[in-house]
């Protein structure tokens, strides 16, 4: 169902509509957790909540390991791109996360997962382990007395995440600074995203090309609206984004590619969660 040839996951099913990432077997029965129910059961504390989904955070485990808990209900695809058949989304993001894996982002520790198909919709899951010493990018910009040489390491991890995802035909179109986790080494940062359901993969059409490199322009756009202003200047942004050029291949996209991003941010910034970063206020819609 997921393919995950060329990573480092293994999955295998353990009951119906139930399957398990490699290694975490002993761990879920140990907890009785077992069957689809046995993880619908499951609350914690509510991280996010809308009408088709919630996450819990939960602590599981005599070692008081920390996960999050995603369900879904009656939350799937089922179009022509799926032969009208139904996919749930958790499928799809973990399929995604599968193609960021084959090019090196594999620090997302998935456990378990499980879809339970009915007539007319369906129930869905997904528990991932805490990403240990990792933080939100908008966690790390409100670390206080940041100044401009930890803004700029923070930037030049930024620009080498992007430049591979986007080399590779990859596509975030939602990366916002709450979906970019980042680790502090001892020489430099270390960026990846998290909440991959929504990434664009660059396809064989002729138009494939065009149609990616709008997406693309997405995630540099998401990223300028929810990096503080005036914290983040407009220096250090630009300095960014030349950044991300040079790793993309040198001169040829600066111009045409920031006209791209500007446009696109000028239009998403009209919703209200950007006013609040205030870089939405400084863009003129197109």
């Amino acid at each position: 169902m997921i393919d995950t040839s060329g990573t480092r996951y293994n999955l295998e099913q353990l009951a119906e509509d139930l399957w398990v990432f490699h290694g975490w077997q002993d761990f879920l029965r140990g907890l009785k957790l077992n069957s689809f129910d046995s993880f619908f059961r499951l609350t914690g504390e509510v991280m996010d909540r809308n009408r088709r989904s919630v996450v819990y955070r939960l602590v599981l485990g005599e070692e008081g390991r920390v996960f999050y808990l995603k369900i879904h209900k009656n939350y799937f695809k089922k179009d022509l791109r799926t032969l009208y058949k139904k996919v749930p989304l958790i499928q799809v993001e973990l399929t995604n996360l599968m193609h960021y894996a084959r090019v090196g982002f594999d620090v997302l520790e998935p456990v378990a997962w499980g879809w339970h198909p009915v007539r007319g919709g369906g129930d869905s899951f997904l528990l991932v382990e805490e990403l240990r010493g990792y933080r939100s990018l908008q966690e790390w910009l409100a670390v206080e007395g940041s100044g401009p040489d930890f803004l700029g390491e923070i930037s030049k991890a930024l620009a080498s995440m992007l430049a591979k995802m986007h080399a590779n035909g990859l596509a975030h179109v939602d990366l916002f600074s709450w979906h970019v986790f980042l680790e502090k080494g001892p020489d430099k940062f270390k960026a990846i995203p998290i909440d991959l359901e929504r990434t664009k993969i660059k396809g064989k059409w002729p138009w494939s090309r065009m149609h990616i490199g709008w997406k693309q322009a997405n995630d540099l756009a998401a990223l300028h609206l929810t990096a503080p202003w005036p914290q983040v200047s407009f220096r250090q942004r630009l300095r960014f984004y030349l950044s991300y050029c040079h790793l993309m291949g040198g001169q040829r996209c600066k111009k045409r590619l920031l006209r791209r991003v500007l446009v696109v941010a000028a239009r998403r910034g009209r919703h209200k969660k950007f006013k609040k970063f205030g870089v939405a206020a400084t863009l003129r819609a197109k």
